[in-house]
């Protein structure tokens, strides 16, 4: 995890001590994302000057890339991970670690947006390339990194990471496509990536109101997402019989008799995907690095005790060294004096599934209890600045509450956070699923399934990615690898859920990861009801309204 600033500067009083002042209003913020290094430099160029600051968190290659990397005329600021792609050279990634690797990959292209479209990882990135006075930026095409935009009168930032209350105001860079400012004309382009979203002009629109300026937009042919076409009733038999079948007996009838395949594909998938996540990692934690010795625990999981974490949390222990214990994070918040939250509950008891089937690791049960003192304190002094510009009271409370589970794992030596971050959204586990499918059946829960899927980068991961970083950690979504998002999207919906009011909730939803769960030994965390971290874990209040201002967010 890295953190990115740029700030183009065109006003007459800009000079090298005015835009490092400047800076100076959010380095500490960007250098709580990468405390192994910070470094900047500055270019004074023609009609402005531009400065590219970053801080590097060392987890990827033989050792720390010092940002920014400057390499023939043209300079990076990245913050990411390279998993894979058709032009990734896995020895160069192995030998120098992906940093060098991403800047390799846009010397030598021809066609940037088609190599960073063909990326598979999260990303965020800022490219100067000094020889056509050329700016490119953008994320990865899910989103799973944040990229800011600041502005005011004359001056032009970009950022990982803001602050409230500076004169700049900020918007979120939607990850629709490779971004380019041409430095002498200050023209924008955008070149978007070969699936639009359909909030794509929706988007660029309300970019263009906070620029006051057009983009220009290239057109590409778009792709879509798997067409809807309605069931017959030989393809919704199986779902019939389950209305008949005891509840304890669904999972044994789908996985054997129905999912099998289906099953054993999500488990490789699944499996390659926390592979590539634990082995590509540091083998010490944060407080081990500079030694190159460590037995603490480098890897833990976000852990609700639910069916996406339980998954989760049991797949890695294949791919953890056995003599580590692994970090399960349970966060919970105070309610009358106590801690005892729904939570708090599930994940003792998933906890005891864990250690049954894998006795022999040792499972650190992380409890973070957080005080309203606590909570008040650092939202206040902290995490307000790290949602913004986001101000809802959904993104209060989740914002929160990953923030003091990733400072847990900062206490625990824990360096990457596996956490279930896309499962409801590609599986089908949010109420708003089961009521779209009981008010218009299967069409209309196809259509808020895409709607949830296109709605997440700008919804949720930028903030999470905000949040866990501020503690100098990484934030690693599994279920958003590539090969994964596109196993699923390639299924029929009622081939991964069945949200129906027949069954108990609990069953029906995210049918398909139950199933797993099931499969993997998990009787217990399979049949677990979906629970909202915010109720959770006991830090919303059920009588706000998500969507609406959060007066606490305000507080400066």
């Amino acid at each position: 995890m890295c953190g990115i600033f740029c700030m183009i500067c065109s006003n007459k009083k800009c000079n090298l001590e005015y835009v490092i002042n400047e800076f100076k209003l959010f380095e500490e913020s960007v250098a709580r994302r990468g405390p192994n290094s910070s470094h900047s430099e500055f270019f004074s160029l023609e009609t402005s000057k531009l400065l590219l600051a970053a801080s590097v968190l060392w987890l990827q290659g033989p050792g720390i890339t010092k940002q920014p990397l400057t390499s023939n005329n043209s300079t990076l600021l990245y913050n990411g991970d390279i998993y894979g792609g058709p032009q990734v050279d896995d020895e160069l990634r192995n030998k120098e670690g992906d940093t060098k690797l991403f800047l390799n990959l846009l010397e030598r292209s021809s066609n940037i947006t088609e190599t960073v479209y063909n990326i598979e990882g999260p990303f965020a990135f800022v490219y100067f390339n000094e020889s056509e006075n050329l700016l490119y930026f953008g994320r990865d095409k899910y989103g799973r990194r944040s990229l800011l935009i600041g502005k005011d009168e004359s001056d032009l930032i970009i950022t990982s990471v803001a602050k409230r209350n500076t004169k700049y105001n900020f918007i979120e860079l939607p990850s629709v496509g490779v971004f380019c400012i041409d430095l002498t004309t200050k023209n924008w382009q955008i070149f978007p990536w070969r699936r639009k979203s359909k909030h794509f002009y929706d988007k660029l629109n309300e970019l263009e109101a906070f620029l006051e300026q057009s983009i220009l937009k290239q057109e590409v042919d778009n792709e879509e997402l798997k067409e809807f076409h309605p069931p017959n009733e030989s393809q919704l038999e199986f779902l019939d019989n389950l209305l008949k079948m005891p509840s304890e007996e669904i999972f044994h009838y789908l996985s054997n008799s129905i999912y099998p395949d289906r099953i054993k594909k999500l488990k490789e998938l699944l499996e390659s995907s926390i592979k590539k996540r634990i082995l590509t990692q540091p083998k010490f934690c944060q407080n081990c690095f500079k030694q190159f010795n460590c037995n603490h625990a480098v890897t833990g999981v976000l852990f609700s005790g639910g069916v996406d974490c339980a998954i989760l949390a049991l797949l890695a222990n294949k791919f953890v060294d056995e003599t580590r214990p692994i970090d399960l994070m349970n966060v919970a918040f105070e309610k009358n004096g106590t801690y005892d939250t729904p939570d708090r509950k599930t994940g003792r008891d998933t906890l005891q599934e864990l250690q049954t089937l894998c006795s022999e690791r040792t499972w650190n049960f992380v409890e973070i209890n957080v005080t309203s003192k606590e909570l008040d304190f650092y939202r206040k002094e902290r995490i307000s600045d790290l949602i913004y510009p986001l101000n809802s009271i959904l993104d209060d409370s989740l914002g929160c509450a990953l923030w003091f589970a990733s400072k847990a794992a900062t206490e625990n030596y824990t360096s990457p956070c596996r956490a279930r971050m896309g499962a409801d959204e590609l599986f089908g586990g949010y109420t708003r699923h089961r009521a779209a499918f009981q008010k218009k059946g299967w069409k209309e829960l196809d259509e808020v399934l895409k709607e949830d899927w296109q709605n997440l980068p700008h919804r949720n991961l930028a903030r999470d990615d905000r949040v866990v970083s501020d503690h100098g950690r990484q934030l690693r979504t599994p279920y958003l690898d590539e090969e994964v998002v596109k196993f699923t999207q390639n299924l029929n919906s009622w081939d991964k859920t069945y949200p129906t009011k027949d069954l108990p909730s609990g069953i029906g939803e995210k049918l398909l990861l139950r199933c797993l769960a099931y499969d993997l030994g998990l009787k217990n965390a399979a049949t677990f009801k979906k629970r909202a971290l915010q109720f959770g874990s006991r830090i919303a209040n059920s009588k706000e309204k998500g969507h609406e201002t959060s007066d606490r967010l305000q507080v400066k």
